[in-house]
């Protein structure tokens, strides 16, 4: 559906007077820590999520000038949801990395393949990883010393067969083995990928079976992947409602799976409340 903008107000035409509600995403942000052989890596999460346009719009204020350019430019709804869902998320994780509460100073530009770059007056060397879906916006901020890429998708029997098109032969094995149905398992391993190729910042470019997963463990709910050709990464993916979210970074360091569980609950929570909520309106 387009919807049509006040060309400064924080409004939709279209939306639904009953989804005309004051506030912003509710926000889930907590520190990373990475630890290594030598020394420990920090890195900040951060996830948002509404089911309201309107509350999307009132983060508008918060994009750099050059953001509010191409935010112009965008007609239609999912799309602009989905725009400002990341790069909320985005700057919030960078302004909790560089502790600096200015999200508008927090430019996210695009590089060559669609990867997030930051530009900050004062800092340097800062990266991001972003994702979004459905309602749902997350990201991580590390430094350039750290490698680390983030993916989240809805878990819909819908895509089953497309996503098993991209599967190699040791993944179809691995895929029976696994406890989960197929079309949770096929996600896990289609984010995975997606993480890993972020890492990379080679995006979708590059044919999926070199990013080929050999090896699957399960550990304390969380599904741990392995690459056949990236031994350096793994990835961590955490079912959560209807949704995986995956987190690729570097296999020889050790990252604490209760924290980003626990981010993830609570936006989880969220969800479940504002379904109940929605549904008695």
């Amino acid at each position: 559906m387009e919807v049509v903008f006040y060309r400064r107000g924080s409004r939709c035409s279209e939306e639904d007077p009953k989804t005309l509600v004051n506030g912003f995403p509710k926000l889930s942000m907590n520190k990373l820590v990475l630890k290594g052989t030598d020394e420990n890596y920090r890195a900040n999460m951060c996830l948002c999520y509404s089911p309201f346009l309107a509350q999307y719009l009132e983060t508008v204020k918060y994009l750099h000038p050059k953001e509010l350019e191409y935010y112009f430019t965008l007609k239609f709804e999912q799309r602009i949801k989905s725009y400002l869902a990341g790069r909320y998320a985005a700057k919030k994780a960078v302004s909790f990395f560089v502790r600096d509460e200015n999200l508008d100073r927090i430019l996210i530009e695009q590089g060559i393949f669609n990867q997030p770059i930051v530009v900050h007056p004062n800092k340097m060397n800062i990266q991001v990883s972003i994702s979004h879906c459905d309602d749902l916006g997350v990201a991580i901020a590390f430094s350039e010393e750290l490698a680390m890429g983030i993916d989240i998708e809805r878990i819909s029997i819908d895509r089953k067969d497309v996503l098993r098109t991209q599967m190699t032969d040791r993944e179809k094995e691995l895929i029976e083995s696994l406890p989960y149905s197929d079309e949770t398992t096929l996600t896990v391993f289609w984010t995975a990928k997606e993480a890993l190729s972020k890492i990379l910042k080679t995006g979708l470019t590059t044919p999926f079976h070199i990013y080929e997963i050999n090896q699957i463990e399960i550990k304390n709910g969380a599904i741990f992947s392995f690459f056949k050709n990236f031994t350096q990464y793994c990835t961590v993916s955490f079912i959560f409602g209807h949704y995986i979210c995956s987190i690729t970074y570097p296999r020889r360091t050790e990252l604490s799976t209760r924290t980003v569980r626990n981010l993830l609950c609570d936006i989880e929570q969220s969800i479940k409340d504002k379904e109940k909520e929605l549904m008695n309106i």
